[in-house]
């Protein structure tokens, strides 16, 4: 499923935007000096905001057209403003020999999008991020509760 994932990404490393110039989210394979820098802001999938390395909020870009350098954009103009300064991401689209990532089809964004659902709802349920203020969709799952076996004495 998470095909590409960068972990711990600098917001201040990151070209969000000038004028008409349009933002990219670049990353490489390693770091060396023959790296090939791949533009990652159409990628779909989870990601986290950290301030530093403590989580602060999970979210995911894969409902209707959202895409992962847009919400993070957007996350530097909402309540999230100067909470975050890191970030790391899952990715569902992999990145072709012409090192761009790949395109997804409808029927595939489909199924992908309810999966990521279920997945962010996982990734807030462990972790707790304490910024997250909806706690995920389960989609089809139930909620179970543990049950104490009456076998058990009180002690």
């Amino acid at each position: 499923m998470i095909k590409a994932y960068g972990l711990f990404w600098k917001v201040e490393e990151v070209f969000w935007k000038k004028q008409k110039v349009a933002g990219t989210l670049l990353g490489s394979r390693s770091q060396g000096a023959k790296a090939i820098p791949v533009d990652f802001r159409e990628q779909r999938g989870i990601y986290a905001l950290y301030f530093d390395y403590e989580l602060v909020y999970v979210g995911q870009t894969g409902a209707r057209n959202s895409r992962l350098f847009n919400r993070l954009k957007y996350h530097l103009g909402d309540h999230l403003v100067e909470r975050w300064n890191r970030f790391s991401w899952f990715g569902t689209q992999w990145v072709t020999k012409q090192h761009k990532i790949s395109v997804d089809t409808a029927s595939v964004h489909k199924e992908m999008a309810k999966a990521l659902n279920v997945l962010e709802a996982i990734v807030i349920a462990v972790a707790e991020p304490k910024l997250n203020l909806q706690r995920g969709s389960w989609g089809d799952a139930k909620k179970y509760f543990q049950y104490k076996d009456p076998r058990l004495t009180n002690a």
